[in-house]
Parts: structure tokens; C-alpha cells; sequence
């Protein structure tokens, strides 16, 4: 049984694509999860770059891989992991009023947690607290006899409540290109507590560096604004990428084009597009506004991945807002919170989906015509690549997906290539069932369109360079990716 400290993931227990995996496939994961908790650090390096070792294997596992997949996953990956660090000391820690207690004391998130929050030392302490925490929850929920568990009571009280401690973990989720919240994405979406700890103790190390203070501002100027009728997503990218002050406000040289490009060189014109996100506070609207998030994310990454002289490359940057889809969607099913909680976090996404899009220097979005006509360049490995069979029995989860994941099960990768078929396979069948697949802002209309977004996909993964380009809107990102022609 899981628990905050120990992994283990059933065979019925496969995320939202709702697969039946194999005994063997559950002990692999469910071992290699749990290896991974007690050995590794969050960090692979001392410069924040992440462990995605949870995300690579769930993933896996989550779309049908069988056990010697998720083996290689964890074997290609494990190598350049940092070792786990033990907990501070109390008195190391600075914690004077529980000196026995450290990270087990009930208050120690309160009393000594600030002064840690934003340094990743810390990581150690915060996973245990957040641990304890679960832990204690799960014993006071079950007294009262709620029906929820402790990792749900602990979300409600510590990022949802509205309390300043409570805000501050919530904007932290944003941070670190959204790992954090692609973090906690894992543990609710799988009911794992002991990976919820972890994604709230990786959210509690991230600095907020004024990202916080920005997604403030946008929602109080939102909320200044006088209502007006839904503005669609899609026209607020291009409305980006029509600002010729956005568009051209991340420079190859920033060393971070989000903060030191777009915050810094057009901050109020990014303030005034983002504030025109809304997401209405009804269970029909919220659905809706979710499905056309995902929807557009997903043609926006696919977009920019089209180079018309290069092989086809998806951005690093752009595919995270991809990747963190599925959080939406498992958290819109939670009936413990509030709609206006659940449109709320959906308003900051949209928002923070349109910052990266201006962040990466506002790739063009192609034609929906011109991804339907896509075709595999002629040096294209996705078409010899083996084929597993294990994903075919999906929830409503397209044959193109299905298939698509499969032929990413063996290659050499951190994840993010998975994730990405994952999470667009999920928003097919949220696009197809959803009160949005009338709107008329629906971009992705067809099966050519879908069929060739896979192909697209794990084309891009395989072609000849680097697997990944790093903001595409900008040319020097697509100086190393070969000519098709080559």
C-alpha cells in the first residue's frame, strides 16, 4: 500500500490513460520509484537542473511499457543522479524551539520553514516534513471520518487555502519552468503520497524570482478589468505574437528569456495580454476552458517545432506546458475543491502558457492545413522504429497515440519525449469528448490533423541534432538541427 514514504503502484493504477499493466511491470516501477526516492536528490546538479526520473518511469508505465522499458529508463538515467542528502541537524537548521523535533515538529513548516523556502539544501527537510505531514493527516481525516487522505487534506490546507504560506507554496508550483507542479502532477494523479511530498518539497526550494509578484499583478488587473465576453486563447498568442514589443523581447543572449528578456524588456505589455484570461467558475466553463488550454498548448508546441528548412525539433521550453496538462485534468476531478479554486490555478496556467510562448520569441503558428499535410521527412527513423503492443487497450485513447508511445519505449531519453505523447494523447480524447468540441475555436478538427501530430512528434524526437531546441521563435536555436535535404 502506498504511503508517504513508500511507493507502490497497482496494476489498475496507471494514470489517466486507464491501461491494465502487467505484475511485472507493477514491482518494476513500484521497486525503481521507491530506489529512486530513498538514493536520489531532486537536483541532478548544483544548478537546479531536475531528476525526472518519476515522470520518465510513470510515464512509461502509465501508456503500456513493459517491465524492461521502465528498467532502461531507470538504468539510461540513474548514472548522473546527485545522491540524497541527509537532514539538516536542528541546530544547523536553526530550529531552537523543537531542537528533537527538526522536521517532524508539527509547526516546523511555519516556525523554521520560511527561513529555508527557496534554498535547495533544504530539500531534505522539506520532503520529511511534508511526510510527517501526510502521515499525521492521514490519521486525523480518517478520525473525522471525511474520506479524504492526508496527501488531499494536505493540498486543501497548504496550497489551497488562501492563507500567505498557502500562496506561496501555490506560486512556487510556477516556478522552475513548472517542475514542481509536473512534480505533484505524478503524486495525485497516481495517489502516490510519498511523490505529493516530494513535489511540495521541490516547490518549497524553487525562488520565486518576481515570477510570483508578476502572476499577482495580472490577476489584479484582470479582476480591475471591466468583464467582456471570453476572450479565445488562441487569439491571445497571436495577439503576443503580433506585439512587435513581445516578439521581440527575448534575446538569444539572455541568459534566461523569461526573466531577463520578457519581464524585463515588456512586462507591461505581457500584464495587459495576460490579464484577458479568464476561466468562468462553473463546472461546464472550467471543462470547456481546460480542453482549450490543453488544445492549444499542444498546437502551439507542434507550431513552433516546424522549421521550414530544418528537420522538425519541438521546444524544450514550450513542451512543459504541454507536459503538465494531465495536473489540470486530474485536478478538475477532485470534488474536495472548489471550482473557483480549480479556475483560478487553470487563469495562472493560460497565463503562464502565453509568458513562455513570448519567452521562446513567438514562433510562427502555422496553418492547421500545414500540420495536417505534414509528412516524415525521407530520413525519418519513426516508421522502422519496433513497435510494442502492450499500450493498445487504452481508455478512448487513440491507436495513433497508442502507437506513437510505443515506439518511444526503448530509445535512450529523460522522459520529456514520453511525457510529451502522453499528455497530447490525453488532451485527443479531452478535446473529443468535451463540452469544447463544438466551440469554434477549435483548432485541431480532424484525424489528419491528429495522426500527423504523432508522427510529428516522435519524428522530431528521432530526427538527426539535438532532440530538443531551445527558443524556437529565435534562428540561432536551429543552427546545430540539419537540412532536411541533408
Amino acid at each position: 500500500m502506498a504511503s508517504p514514504t513508500e511507493i507502490h503502484v497497482g496494476t489498475d493504477n496507471t494514470g489517466l490513460w486507464r491501461i491494465q499493466q502487467t505484475s511485472e511491470a507493477s514491482d518494476k516501477v513500484s521497486s525503481l520509484l521507491q530506489e529512486d526516492l530513498k538514493t536520489h536528490h531532486v537536483y541532478f546538479n548544483n544548478d537546479g537542473f531536475h531528476n525526472h526520473i518519476p515522470h520518465h518511469l510513470l510515464s512509461l508505465y502509465g501508456t503500456g511499457a513493459d517491465a524492461t522499458a521502465i528498467q532502461k529508463g531507470y538504468d539510461d538515467n540513474k548514472g548522473y543522479q546527485r545522491k540524497v542528502k541527509p537532514v539538516h541537524e536542528p541546530k544547523e537548521a536553526g530550529d531552537h524551539a523543537e531542537p528533537a523535533a527538526g522536521p517532524l515538529a508539527d509547526d516546523w513548516y511555519e516556525t523554521a520553514g520560511p527561513q529555508h523556502l527557496g534554498h535547495e539544501s533544504f530539500y531534505p527537510d522539506f520532503l520529511r516534513f511534508f511526510q510527517h505531514d501526510i502521515e499525521r493527516r492521514d490519521k486525523e481525516e480518517k478520525a473525522a471520518g471525511s474520506g479524504l487522505a492526508g496527501w488531499q487534506a494536505l493540498l486543501r490546507d497548504r496550497v489551497f487555502s488562501g492563507t500567505p504560506a498557502a500562496e506561496d507554496l501555490r506560486a512556487r508550483l510556477f516556478s522552475g519552468f513548472l517542475h514542481p507542479l509536473i512534480q505533484l502532477m505524478y503524486g495525485i494523479e497516481w495517489g502516490q503520497p510519498a511523490i505529493v511530498a516530494q513535489g511540495l518539497a521541490q516547490a518549497a526550494i524553487h525562488k520565486h524570482q518576481g515570477l510570483d509578484d508578476v502572476l499577482y499583478r495580472m490577476e489584479k488587473e484582470a479582476a480591475a478589468a471591466q468583464k467582456a465576453e471570453p476572450v479565445s486563447i488562441i487569439s491571445l498568442f497571436e495577439e503576443v505574437g503580433k506585439s512587435p514589443q513581445l516578439s521581440s523581447a527575448a534575446h538569444w543572449e539572455d541568459p534566461n528569456k523569461m526573466r531577463n528578456g520578457v519581464l524585463a524588456r515588456a512586462l507591461n505589455e505581457m500584464v495587459a495580454v495576460a490579464a484577458k484570461v479568464s476561466v468562468p467558475a462553473t463546472e461546464e466553463g472550467l471543462a470547456a476552458r481546460t480542453a482549450e488550454m490543453a488544445e492549444a498548448c499542444v498546437y502551439v508546441a507542434a507550431s513552433a517545432a516546424l522549421h521550414p528548412t530544418k528537420h522538425p525539433k519541438f521546444d524544450f521550453f514550450l513542451i512543459h506546458h504541454v507536459n503538465s496538462i494531465p495536473f489540470f485534468l486530474t485536478i478538475n476531478s477532485f470534488e474536495w475543491l472548489s471550482v473557483e479554486a480549480k479556475a483560478r490555478l487553470l487563469e495562472w496556467k493560460i497565463r503562464m502558457d502565453l509568458v513562455q510562448y513570448a519567452s521562446r520569441a513567438c514562433p510562427p503558428l502555422v496553418d492547421i492545413s500545414k500540420l495536417e499535410s505534414y509528412k516524415s521527412p525521407p530520413s525519418s527513423k519513426a516508421s522502422s522504429t519496433a513497435v510494442d503492443e502492450a499500450a493498445t487497450t487504452a481508455d478512448n485513447i487513440s491507436v495513433d497515440a497508442t502507437t506513437a508511445a510505443a515506439r518511444l519505449f526503448h530509445i535512450e531519453e529523460d522522459g520529456h519525449a514520453i511525457k510529451l505523447i502522453r499528455a497530447t494523447g490525453l488532451t485527443e480524447r479531452e478535446v473529443r469528448k468535451s463540452l469544447f468540441s463544438n466551440n469554434p475555436c477549435r483548432l485541431l478538427n480532424s484525424d489528419r490533423a491528429w495522426e500527423a501530430l504523432y508522427r510529428l512528434e516522435v519524428d522530431a524526437v528521432l530526427a538527426p541534432g539535438n532532440v530538443w531546441v531551445r527558443t524556437a521563435g529565435l534562428e540561432q536555436a536551429w543552427e546545430e538541427i540539419p537540412d532536411i535535404s541533408k
